[in-house]
Formats: structure tokens, sequence, C-alpha cells
């Protein structure tokens, strides 16, 4: 399974805007599914595949009929960014490693849930950190 991030554009040869049978094709059936509606209406908004045997989730975009591929996560060991392992780093050399290749747009914030986020807005990338530690990486399209 090829895990290199391609921000804005997806991982490997899973791209945003695909369909959830091009990520089964590749990956395979998920062993989880979810679907996250609106709270007003009850609509489904998204549709969640989930590997965790994979460390990988997938986020389809569902309000405009077909399912898109929107956003993918990962906390699989193995995955790449900029030919770096990234969960291999700490989390001064991932905002090194970013701001290297001309990313510099920067946000951070403590999350409710104890987690440090750091978000590149100009790579569409999220960053999830336990204390130091990378714990999730997200990343999309837009």
């Amino acid at each position: 399974m090829n895990l290199q991030i391609v921000l804005k554009k997806g991982m490997g040869n899973i791209v945003f805007g695909c369909t959830p049978e091009l990520v089964r094709a590749e990956i395979g059936e998920p062993d989880e599914v979810e679907e996250l509606e609106n709270a007003m209406d009850n609509h489904i908004e998204s549709i969640v595949w989930n590997y965790p045997d994979a460390g990988l989730n997938f986020f389809f975009d569902a309000e405009n009929g077909e399912p898109a591929l929107s956003t993918i996560e990962s906390d699989n060991l193995e995955t790449i960014l900029f030919n770096s392992k990234i969960f291999n780093i700490t989390r001064d050399a991932i905002l090194s490693l970013m701001k290297e290749n001309g990313f510099h747009d920067i946000e951070e914030d403590d999350e409710t849930w104890g987690e440090h986020r750091v978000t590149f807005e100009d790579a569409q990338i999220d960053f999830y950190f336990d204390d130091q530690e990378l714990t999730l990486v997200s990343w999309s399209s837009f």
C-alpha cells in the first residue's frame, strides 16, 4: 500500500474527488462504515470508511449525490510526507519539513480532547500531537 501523502491531491493512487469504489479497489472493504448526518435535517453529509488495522480513514462528501473523497486521515506509522516517515520524527522536524517545502500558513490550537493541533492552511493538512508525539495526520483538497 502506498502511504505517500500528496498534498491537496490524495494518497498514492487514491485522489480526492474519487468514488468509494476506487478506494475499495485500492484497499479493500472497510472494516467500519459511519454515516454522519446534518443535525438540522438528518440528511447524510459524509460517509466515513474506517480501516483500523491499516490506520486509515476516508471521508466521502455525500451532500451532492454521489459520494466523493474529501479527506484522508492516517495514524499509520509508515505514512510518508516529502520522503519522510512523519510518525518517526519530532513535532519540530515536521514543522521544519513543511516550511522547507514552502508551506508557512500555520495555525495552532489545543483541542478539547487534549491533543494539540497544528494546521497548515495553505497545504490543507492537520497534524495532531499528544505532547510532542504525532498521533494523527488529516489532509484534504479544500
